[in-house]
């Protein structure tokens, strides 16, 4: 099996890029944790401090789940709906959605829960707590 390798363009273009989107997504995280980051140098991150969060916590889809056999408006909307996942998973962090209830049209929604990075405990917790409340 050969591994493909990319053109000397496309890695500058995409990959290069992609890395330093990245970092970016990274330290914006890691400026809003009270914990700093491990992986940051200690000059990184934590900048809020005291007034930084432990966990951050959102809606996990923008929507409700749509009907089977309804007509997208695009054919980009199922992946617009997870678009509220990508940043912890781009960054490298921790996270769980979980149970929220329900919605006005009656359909459950979830919650996100997303923690510094090492602090997968916490996250779990957290998580299991709003979803027994």
């Amino acid at each position: 099996m050969t591994l493909a390798s990319l053109p000397y363009r496309a890695f500058d273009n995409f990959f290069l890029q992609a890395q330093r989107v990245r970092k970016l997504l990274q330290l914006e995280f890691a400026d809003a944790f009270r914990c700093p980051s491990p992986l940051a140098a200690e000059s990184v991150g934590a900048k809020l401090g005291a007034d930084g969060v432990d966990v951050l916590v959102h809606p996990s889809a923008i929507n409700t789940a749509p009907l089977l056999g309804a007509s997208a408006t695009s054919k980009t909307a199922g992946y617009v709906q997870d678009v509220l996942n990508v940043g912890a998973s781009l960054a490298g962090l921790p996270a769980v959605s979980v149970p929220a209830g329900r919605a006005e049209d009656g359909w459950p929604v979830g919650v996100q829960v997303v923690g510094q990075w090492g602090m997968d405990e916490l996250v779990l917790d957290v998580g299991r707590a709003l979803e027994e409340s």
